[in-house]
């Protein structure tokens, strides 16, 4: 009997895609327990190309709606975005306003009163300036002096990581990304400092602005926050993420929002 057993797992193991068809739907039952009303409630700031709300009908797109939209693609969960901002997510996690917020990386303070899942992808931080000469732009050393004027977004990796450390520099802190730009584009500030994303995003739609990624490099790895003491829904995003991950569908969503060039054409 048991080497019968044996030839017959030996021979499913030959028929391609038996077990792997199986995980979607062990997935989709998972979550099914772990979210009992079938409903995801996604914490979203208006940011592109993290997020981005059509005001006429109120749909959001952007990277985080994509790597959610994979996340439970094989499931029926419904997914809901809540209006938030970056300054006042972890605030929105904690009240029960939403159960997950994607794009928000993970820091020391932040890790205090919310849980991350693995990071669900990476992106470099740097500053985007109008000015044509950006030499003193090229090292964070010589970009934290009194006559540099930053803009950046509260709540933001920028505000939460650099701005301890750029403490010389003039900050300018913003509740988005359009008062951001707004800050830059106006003369009230001389640079914003976001992430290499975000600043190429700018640069295709604007057609103007030069990035620059200071010395030393400074990458910032992102994932998707939620509410602490929620072990199972934690272990599931988590097991998602490897999955997209391994199969490629994480990497083509970022190629997606990413963009080689750094100068307006």
């Amino acid at each position: 009997m048991k080497l019968f057993k044996a030839r017959l797992m030996s021979a499913l193991l030959l028929i391609p895609g038996i077990f792997l068809a199986q995980a979607p739907a062990k997935a989709a039952e998972d979550i099914n327990t772990i979210l009992p009303d079938h409903v995801i409630r996604v914490g979203a700031v208006n940011a592109p190309p993290w997020y981005q709300k059509d005001l006429l009908t109120n749909q959001w797109t952007g990277l985080v709606p994509d790597v959610v939209q994979a996340i439970f693609k094989n499931t029926d969960i419904k997914i809901e975005y809540v209006d938030t901002q970056w300054g006042t997510a972890v605030a929105g996690l904690q009240s029960n306003r939403f159960d997950i917020l994607g794009g928000f990386n993970k820091t020391p303070e932040r890790a205090k009163a919310a849980d991350f899942t693995r990071p669900m992808g990476a992106h470099q931080m740097g500053v985007l300036t109008l000015e044509k000469d950006t030499k003193k732009y090229q090292n964070w050393a010589t970009i934290n002096n009194p006559q540099t004027r930053l803009a950046a977004i509260d709540g933001s990796a920028a505000v939460t990581l650099l701005q301890p450390q750029l403490d010389k520099a003039q900050w300018v802190i913003v509740p988005d990304s359009d008062n951001m730009q707004l800050q830059m584009e106006s003369g009230r500030a001389d640079a914003i400092v976001t992430n290499d994303i975000q600043m190429s995003q700018y640069i295709q739609k604007r057609r103007q602005g030069t990035m620059v990624i200071p010395e030393p490099v400074k990458e910032q790895a992102t994932n998707i926050g939620l509410r602490q003491n929620r072990p199972q829904l934690q272990a599931w995003l988590n097991g998602q993420l490897e999955q997209l991950d391994k199969d490629g569908t994480l990497k083509t969503i970022w190629q997606k929002y990413t963009h080689p060039a750094n100068q307006p054409k």
